[in-house]
This record gives structure tokens, sequence and C-alpha cells, in this order.
């Protein structure tokens, strides 16, 4: 019996599984980004939001309003640089498949915590008209540690294929380097930290363990098929 073809569609399945299990997802979860924190205003930082005295849950929004004006809501923090819609001109990014999004949750002793929901918008600076959504799907997802420091730490979320191609032609028109980003956001089991939300370009992140699971699965199966391959020639 003929094992190979078999075998190579079981291998090529192996290292595609987890990039297949999130097709459908508009943000793609890529891994935890772990550093020293440096403090809110070091990074681009959208959103920063805590849960309230006696409460797990904390749900926050920052956006335009139909006239153009910055508006926050819910449980968001509104000190100096805590939150804020920025322009992709101050971001200084032009291509959309490079924009992360990165959710710092800085929970007291590292704790964990569970995102409940995640969403990206980009707005007209002028008229406040919503012009770009996206969202992650894998909600909810329990982060089992956090990070302790605020800024450069999180975890990262991308624009899939499918909404980086979508936001790429939006950048492309005249003027859109005034648009600005929001974003909005809820969690649970939240224990007293403040979490944030800040916006980067090609931020780094460290491969979750079942990736490495996945691709070491994928590889161990394309050696066994080379070396039956060899030895049957």
């Amino acid at each position: 019996m003929n094992y190979r073809k078999p075998l190579i569609r079981a291998a090529v399945a192996a290292m595609f599984a987890l990039a297949g299990a999130h097709a459908q997802a508009d943000l793609v979860f890529l891994g935890p980004q772990s550093a020293s924190g440096t403090g809110i205003g070091s990074v681009n930082t959208l959103l920063t939001f805590q849960s309230p005295a006696n409460s797990t849950f904390e749900s926050a929004s920052v956006g335009l309003t139909a006239g153009g004006a910055q508006i926050a809501t819910g449980d968001a923090k509104t000190g100096a640089s805590q939150t804020q819609v920025l322009s992709f001109s101050l971001l200084g990014i032009t291509d959309a498949s490079s924009l992360r999004l990165v959710f710092n949750a800085s929970e007291p002793a590292g704790n964990s915590i569970t995102l409940e929901s995640l969403v990206m918008n980009v707005f007209d600076s002028g008229s406040g008209s919503l012009l770009f959504s996206s969202s992650y799907a894998g909600v909810p997802q329990t982060f089992a540690d956090t990070f302790t420091g605020t800024g450069t730490s999180g975890f990262v979320f991308a624009l899939d294929a499918g909404d980086a191609a979508a936001l790429q032609a939006l950048l492309a028109l005249p003027g859109s380097g005034s648009h600005v980003i929001g974003v909005s956001s809820s969690a649970s089991s939240a224990t007293g930290g403040a979490e944030t939300i800040y916006v980067g370009s090609s931020v780094s992140a460290i491969p979750e363990p079942e990736t490495y699971a996945m691709m070491a699965a994928g590889l161990g199966l394309l050696g066994f098929v080379a070396r039956r391959r060899k030895k049957t020639a």
C-alpha cells in the first residue's frame, strides 16, 4: 500500500491546522509579547479601562461621535495618554497588514483574565462616520497569566488577510492619513488591574506552545515521508 500521499496530506494539515481554526476571524490572535512595562505614555495607547470596585467585569470604548468629537464610554480611564483615538498619520501606518493591536492586561500578581470582546474601528475624523470595523471571533478567551507591567507587553492581534486587504484599500484613498482608530473591549475575571489596548506596527509575538507542537508534528511527518522515499529509491 502506498502511504506517501496520505502522509504528506497529514503533514500539511498539521502545519496549517492552527491557522485554519481562525480562518473566519477578522482579528487573529498571534500570541503573547513579553517585555518589561514602561508605562502607558511610552506606547500608542488607545484605551485604558479598569473594573469598578466590587466588580470583576469591565467594559469600555473610545471612538468618535457623529460630529467627529472623541467619546469614551464605560469603564474607560481618561487621564493623560490613557484613552484617545489616534490617526494613521500620527501612527505612521500605511500598511494594513503590519497593524497590530495589543491587549495589555496588567492584573495584580499576573492573575488570569478573560477577554470577552475586542473590536477595532476606523472613523472619518471630520464627520465621525464609521468606515471600517474588525472584531476578534475567538472570545471568550482566557489568558492564564498576565503581565505586571504596563506598556510593551501584552497579547498581540492582527487583521486577517481579508480585513487587511479591505483596510489597505481604504488607506490608499487620498486623505486617509487623517482617519483615526478607536477600540472597544470588555473583560471578566478582572481583579483590579488597569488593562490597556495599544496599537503598533509589526509587533513581534511569541508563538503559543500549541503552534510549536503543530509545526513539530508537521515537520516530523514530512521528515518521515522523505526517509521512506529515500529508502524506497
